[in-house]
């Protein structure tokens, strides 16, 4: 089979001169391609007809890392650090992800994807973990630090389809959110926590494919168990 397409969605930001565009970090890209993807991008300015038309011809779904979701949409508790809200992202997403769930078509959902999952469904998030999770580990690295730096340990529940995955029950991650799963809804199975208790990660039971990580594996090139996660995603959307 040829390979798989691979649609990843999209942020906003501005350029150095103040100019709109569309916002990807590269390294989703060279993980996919790595995996044996071919990636293309999905911007936040579709119409429901121009992304159904797009989500026809892709074969898995990336939903990547990002600025936050508006807390309005799950009633979340404001808090001053609350950024970058994208309202024509958070349309396009949640959308897409219930569609892709309903279809059952492959997808793996990083850091800001994982709470778009998690909120698609009816669950909500700490809008500011440090202020609403007692004794909370940091989850938000300095950002003086590389972001593959090591943050904290997770262990991963066996008998999952992460764990399996993984081949390893405790692993290290890195760490680049203030927010996180609060409530989560029954149809996700949580499949990862923190010390602290934090979800790390979740999945649909009887779904090809659907997984979510808080963490970011697409900054871990390095790490086999990073590798295996985009490879087995790639594997299962080529089927």
């Amino acid at each position: 089979m040829t390979a798989p397409l691979i649609g990843i969605t999209a942020g906003h930001s501005e350029n150095k001169n103040g100019l709109p565009q569309i916002h990807l970090l590269r390294t989703y890209v060279d993980a996919t391609i790595k995996a044996g993807g071919v990636p293309v991008i999905i911007p936040s300015e579709l119409t429901e007809e121009g992304w159904k038309l797009l989500y026809e011809k892709l074969d898995g779904i990336i939903f990547s890392g990002g600025a936050d979701i508006d807390p309005e949409i799950y009633q979340g508790e404001p808090h001053p650090t609350v950024y970058g809200l994208d309202h024509e992202r958070d349309r396009l997403e949640i959308p897409l992800i219930l569609h892709a769930i309903e279809d059952k078509k492959p997808f793996f959902a990083i850091c800001r994807g994982f709470q778009v999952l998690n909120v698609a469904l009816g669950g909500t998030l700490h809008t500011h973990i440090s202020d609403q999770l007692e004794n909370s580990l940091q989850h938000d690295t300095p950002r003086e630090l590389k972001r593959d730096a090591l943050a904290h340990e997770i262990k991963v529940e066996e008998g999952s389809q992460l764990a399996e995955i993984l081949g390893t029950p405790i692993l290290e991650v890195n760490s680049w959110h203030h927010q996180g799963a609060k409530d989560i809804p029954p149809q996700l199975k949580v499949t990862a926590h923190s010390s602290d208790g934090l979800v790390e990660a979740m999945e649909i039971p009887d779904h090809p494919y659907a997984i979510a990580v808080q963490w970011h594996p697409e900054w871990m090139p390095e790490d086999p168990a990073m590798n295996a996660l985009f490879k087995s995603f790639v594997e299962a959307s080529k089927k």
